[in-house]
């Protein structure tokens, strides 16, 4: 198995990344690649778990024997919003890719398990697309589109972003303000796969428009419905943790104290409403509003 850690997997621990890329492989096939020095981290033999960063190249060699025991799983379906004869919607949960980066078409990812249930309907899956991304520990709602016209009108929507698109989350403490549009400058540092949030401009630095209200206060916690308005790297959990509420579960920009007392490993956050304004191919879905439960 090879893979490269992406932004959002910088920090974490070698062994829970193998582990969610190869959720199929039983627990001691990980311990044997260690102890037999058959994991590699840039070309580099490691015989321990190791804390990776953004844009290192993992390669392991797992035994054969946990090879043969999984190859005859198959992939669990996706759970599916909506889908007619150009869309397809699902319900991604937390932990699984949206696609595998080097190669779209292996592993056990959002769009390969789409890609699986299109073909056992017996649908064509050549002109399938992926037309937005939610990170790793994300979950919600993730469109899928069938042709090439259809991902042509998406991807336009998306970039001028005439689609609404919200979020529920779980934050530390509760805002000032029941609800607001925040504005402010956000820049990334590549090399170290992370971004910063100022509220004044600054060389490099895109602005940045957030909406959010207070669905829930829940003692030393509160629940929001979080708009992305312009959508950045990492722009809500940033943007929240630059006024003083970062989201539970979240260690890059996070509490990481509050996140081990309260137990919880990862960001509490979900995208549970789409609203289609695409015009084009899809037109006829523009005004329609998809919406999946929050599970926290």
């Amino acid at each position: 198995m090879q893979f490269t850690v992406s932004e959002e997997q910088e920090g974490r621990l070698l062994s829970a990344l193998v582990r969610e890329s190869a959720p199929d492989l039983p627990p001691w096939a990980l311990e044997e690649a260690l102890k037999r020095r058959d994991v590699r981290v840039d070309g580099v033999k490691t015989g321990s778990d190791v804390y990776v960063r953004a844009g290192q190249e993992i390669r392991v060699f797992f035994p054969k024997a946990a090879l043969e025991n999984a190859a005859g799983k198959k992939l669990p379906p996706p759970d599916i919003v909506f889908e007619d004869d150009r869309v397809l919607l699902i319900d991604k949960p937390q932990g699984l890719a949206s696609q595998n980066e080097d190669d779209p078409l292996s592993g056990d990812t959002a769009l390969t398990r789409a890609l699986k249930h299109l073909r056992d309907a017996g649908q064509r899956t050549d002109h399938v697309h992926l037309c937005h991304r939610l990170d790793v520990q994300t979950g919600g709602l993730l469109l899928f589109v069938k042709d090439d016209e259809a991902y042509e009108a998406a991807l336009k929507a998306f970039s001028e972003r005439t689609n609404r698109k919200f979020y529920v989350c779980r934050v530390k403490g509760c805002p000032s303000q029941e609800e607001a549009v925040m504005r402010a400058y956000l820049r990334k540092d590549a090399e170290i796969a992370r971004v910063s949030v100022t509220d004044y401009p600054a060389r490099g630095a895109q602005q940045i428009v957030t909406a959010y209200r207070l669905l829930e206060r829940q003692g030393d916690l509160s629940r929001l419905e979080v708009e992305l308005i312009t959508g950045r790297t990492h722009q809500i959990r940033a943007h929240l943790a630059h006024i003083g509420h970062p989201i539970l579960g979240d260690d890059k920009y996070g509490d990481r104290a509050l996140n081990r007392r309260m137990g919880v490993r990862r960001q509490q956050l979900w995208a549970t409403k789409l609203v289609l304004h695409t015009g084009g191919a899809l037109a006829y879905l523009d005004g329609r509003c998809f919406e999946v439960r929050c599970p926290f």
